[in-house]
């Protein structure tokens, strides 16, 4: 009994210590949080509102994981730091943090400030009121709203006048998002009246900022309505009712002096360029979107600025106005760039840890050309090498090393076509690379590809991107196999021909669109498709000669592949709560098809699931196909790869405090074969047995964020096994026992997606 009791008091006593009670009495009790209740029902935008009010409570409640409060428990903990710098106040004030009690709550203040945002939604008899409930040493506050009879919108009128501000004022009518009977929503006038005003500033209006805008509103026109009416401000200030044109347009180098020199270069009679003679003035000209005689425009100057940034050439880019002091509403644009240095020499050393055991040391040293031909083109020559030794598990002492080589070539147009430009905030890029790589497992097998591509990256606007490889060619062997692997391979027929030499020739395609905004925290959704194929036009061609041979048609003396494969995803992120809390989802699609000279899909074109990026609660590359259980008596680790890869994970990411942040995940996934391989029972695919065979698992993680690089370790367990019998898949009793004997833990770089 006393066995039992003593780590049961111990738990209480932590339990205890880290609900941040340490310092609440009932008297002084702790903040632990707030409801919003309405006493009338229903309410317009309810949930918007709510959300709303709710960031209204400041200070509030500290975060609390299942009603324990560890950030707290460590502030009470650390004593007072006598320094304002050193581990104590890091682990007091910026890990840690301070308890919020209820007398530090200005509940009056935030009663009134409640009553101020519904007036801004409308509702201009809106009452708040608010009660304290207090439990031992703890207390919430419940807000209770009456929200009563909103205001609507009559009529809307933009500017009377008639002027040429006025009658600009008065086309943005056109594409209002006001309409009589909507409700009156401050947030919505104020975004409509940035929107009027981001249009003249596109038409000449330079000096012109919100506040010179003012929406005048009449409420006596009758019961919870009104008219309001755009106007300019009648404090507005001339300049900012003057339009503008611009004069000259120059564009500097990283020098001091403004002023065109005596060597600066008129290009089409329009552009100063100005100690940038490393660059061909065609260069500069292209990522330029202003022009003399232009209305000044700030979507062209930030277009400017964005084109131009993305050549990667420049540290910075700014763009500059200057009022003409003899003409009255002329501007002179200055583009000021600061080059990056031409050459430099990187490295990169990095410790890699895998979910299949293996860790090791990797190095990667090169070579960059900032303008190789005086075009901004980036040429990049890169070696890569890394050694990795598994250190656990059955097979522990097992060696693996990799080595790589790449040149690559970006240029900032699309090549042969000099005209051709995309949307004009971002350079189109032509992508040229070549490399070769070699990848050893020692004492199993060693493979060596060689590979090369020729391609275009081009926005067609700012949130649908394309990629186009015209050309993606590669040359894979299986330059050494031990006689294990080797007896491995010709046992199982499917996985030995996906081995074999053979050319990949072919082009891919990537579609990519995205609701994300530039500068923005909000939610948003991305999906993208890619496309691969390989031997289509070879077999095009040699059809032409007759009909294909027996032995498969030959390039080089080797056979090339033909198959097809898509590669849809779709990713949703969105912004939860008033800590930054996220929820992020991913969906992973696959399937590869092979067919014509090929019965199998290459290996390196087929789908795996599993390690520290997929479904983490197994090793990498360990799941499937399907239902089918390898044979690990032999002590051979083989990678399992299919045609069809389906994958779910979605994640709910939280900040525990400061740059350490928390997330609690689950991932479901498998990859199936196309065609039944008797090597292989149970791993092609049927829609029946499909969604039974998904691999399950859970966990949570614990990330370093500093914005600068994510250090990130998770921990999944499987809840699924698909290689089980069907009805003894849900691992969940295995949990018991021993817990941790399950766990799989993953270290790596960046988020998982």
């Amino acid at each position: 009994m006393r066995a039992a009791t003593l780590p049961a008091a111990i738990a209480a006593i932590v339990l205890v210590s880290c609900t941040g009670l340490k310092h609440a009495t009932p008297e002084r009790p702790l903040f632990a949080g707030f409801d919003v209740e309405w006493e009338q029902a229903p309410v317009e935008h309810r949930k918007r509102i709510t959300h709303e009010l709710e960031k209204v409570v400041r200070p509030a409640p500290n975060n609390s994981i299942l009603g324990l409060r560890p950030t707290v428990a460590l502030h009470n903990a650390i004593k007072e730091p006598r320094k304002p710098k050193g581990l104590r106040n890091l682990l007091k004030n910026k890990i840690g943090s301070a308890p919020v009690y209820l007398a530090d709550v200005p509940l009056k203040d935030i009663n009134a400030a409640f009553e101020n945002r519904m007036n801004n939604h409308g509702y201009f008899a809106a009452s708040s009121r608010y009660e304290e409930k207090t439990s031992g040493r703890r207390a919430r506050v419940v807000f209770f709203i009456t929200a009563r009879t909103p205001h609507r919108l009559r009529t809307i009128t933009y500017a009377d006048s008639t002027d040429t501000l006025s009658a600009r004022i008065a086309g943005a009518a056109e594409r209002s998002p006001l309409y009589p009977g909507q409700l009156y929503d401050l947030t919505v006038l104020d975004a409509e009246r940035s929107r009027v005003v981001a249009q003249l500033r596109n038409a000449g209006w330079y000096y012109m900022k919100d506040d010179d805008l003012v929406f005048a509103a009449d409420t006596s026109v009758g019961d919870h309505e009104m008219d309001i009416r755009l106007r300019v401000r009648s404090a507005t200030k001339p300049k900012a009712r003057q339009r503008y044109t611009l004069g000259e347009v120059r564009v500097h180098g990283d020098h001091d002096d403004l002023l065109p020199p005596n060597d600066s270069v008129l290009v089409d009679s329009t552009i100063y360029i100005n100690y940038l003679n490393n660059y061909r003035p065609s260069t500069i000209v292209r990522g330029v979107s202003l022009r003399p005689g232009q209305f000044y425009s700030a979507r062209r100057a930030d277009n400017t600025t964005q084109y131009l940034s993305s050549y990667g050439v420049f540290k910075s880019v700014r763009v500059n106005f200057m009022e003409d002091t003899l003409q009255v509403g002329v501007l002179h644009a200055d583009v000021l760039l600061v080059p990056q240095k031409r050459w430099s020499l990187f490295s990169e050393l990095n410790a890699i840890s895998k979910s299949n055991n293996f860790a090791g040391p990797g190095l990667r040293v090169g070579f960059k050309d900032r303008d190789l031909f005086r075009g901004a083109e980036t040429f990049t020559a890169d070696v890569n090498g890394r050694f990795e030794t598994q250190v656990a598990g059955a097979n522990k002492g097992t060696n693996a090393y990799e080595i790589g080589v790449k040149l690559a070539l970006k240029i900032p147009r699309i090549v042969p076509f000099r005209s051709l430009r995309s949307v004009s905030s971002s350079a189109p890029t032509t992508r040229a690379e070549l490399g070769y790589g070699l990848f050893r497992r020692v004492g199993l097998y060693g493979l060596e590809s060689f590979n090369t591509s020729f391609g275009y990256v081009w926005r067609q606007n700012p949130r649908v991107w394309h990629d186009a490889r015209v050309l993606d060619m590669s040359y894979n062997s299986l330059y050494y196999s031990s006689d294990e692997f080797t007896a491995f391979l010709d046992t199982n027929e499917a996985v030995k021909r996906s081995f074999e030499e053979q050319f990949i020739l072919g082009f891919g395609y990537t579609y990519t669109i995205t609701t994300r905004q530039r500068n923005s925290a909000s939610g948003y959704l991305l999906a993208s498709i890619g496309f691969d194929e390989s031997g289509n036009l070879l077999n095009g061609i040699y059809r032409l000669g007759g009909p294909r041979p027996e032995g498969g048609d030959l390039l080089f003396d080797r056979r090339f592949s033909q198959f097809v494969r898509f590669r849809p995803e779709l990713r949703y992120n969105s912004r939860m709560g008033t800590h930054g809390d996220r929820i992020v989802a991913r969906l992973l699609a696959g399937i590869a098809l092979p067919y014509g000279n090929s019965d199998v899909v290459p290996y390196v074109k087929q789908f795996f699931v599993g390690g520290t990026n997929s479904v983490r609660a197994f090793r990498a590359r360990s799941v499937g196909p399907g239902a089918y259980t390898p044979d690990v008596s032999n002590g051979l680790l083989i990678d399992q790869t299919g045609d069809i890869r389906f994958e779910a994970n979605i994640e709910y990411r939280f900040t525990i405090a400061g740059f350490f942040k928390g997330a609690v995940f689950g991932d479901a996934g498998n990859i199936w074969l196309v065609h039944d391989d008797p090597q292989r029972p149970g791993g092609n695919f049927e829609w029946e047995h499909a969604l039974s065979e998904l691999a399950v698992g859970a966990g949570v993680g614990l990330r370093f964020d500093p914005e600068v690089i994510v250090v990130r370790l998770d921990l999944a367990t499987p809840l699924r096994e698909p290689s089980r019998p069907a009805d003894d898949r849900w691992v969940f009793d295995d949990l018991n026992p021993r817990i941790f004997a399950n766990v799989v833990f993953n270290i790596a770089i960046g988020y998982p997606f």
